[in-house]
């Protein structure tokens, strides 16, 4: 396991075969340059499980949103974790978990909501042998873990399916008034 990775840490790892493109499913990240590419924007946050030494065989992604992404009306306030997946190799181990706790475990995120968008259509359904509601319902259980709680929003791909989930966790130094902007822009108000 490692924790947080640093440019340069993926010269020389692989990419396990449980990680790729699937019939009903393909990995978030297809190459080892998509994590470099993570690590090269602000406050870019890449944790990786690997075996053997250099066979990366999970990942957790956090970033500040993308300009044009609603939760980036609020700045450096919102972080995103952008995604976490295990291989189907090495899943059943609680990897998901770890990668999660040791991306969390950093007083960085005092200061920040962190958030989560479970669009279904990233789920490998197939690999799990779920459906899209206990899916759901394993990623919300998976976040809970960590302080996170769903919210309502009316963001369109989260209402385009109904198996669709937002959570978030808010940081202890997030004052009020913040909390009150991000309700507000969950329903499209943006802040004065």
């Amino acid at each position: 396991m490692c924790g947080l990775c640093h440019p340069g840490f993926f010269e020389n790892m692989i990419l396990e075969g449980g990680l790729g493109r699937f019939s009903h499913y393909s990995s978030i990240i297809q190459k080892l340059e998509s994590f470099e590419a993570f690590l090269d924007r602000k406050d870019g946050r890449v944790t990786v499980a690997i075996a053997d030494s250099n066979h990366v065989i999970g990942y957790c992604l956090g970033s500040y949103p993308a300009h044009d992404d609603r939760w980036a009306a609020l700045g450096d306030l919102m972080y995103e974790l952008a995604a976490i997946e295990v291989s189907r190799n090495f899943r059943g181990l609680k990897l998901g978990e770890r990668l999660l706790g040791m991306t969390m475990d950093d007083d960085f995120f005092e200061d920040k909501i962190s958030y989560m968008c479970g669009y279904s259509w990233h789920w490998d359904l197939e690999g799990k042998e779920l459906n899209a509601a206990q899916y759901r319902s394993m990623m919300k259980k998976l976040y809970s873990r960590f302080g996170f709680r769903e919210v309502y929003t009316n963001e369109p791909n989260i209402t385009l399916r109904a198996e669709n989930i937002m959570m978030i966790r808010v940081g202890s130094r997030v004052t009020a008034e913040d909390q009150l902007k991000f309700r507000h822009l969950r329903f499209g108000i943006k802040p004065k």
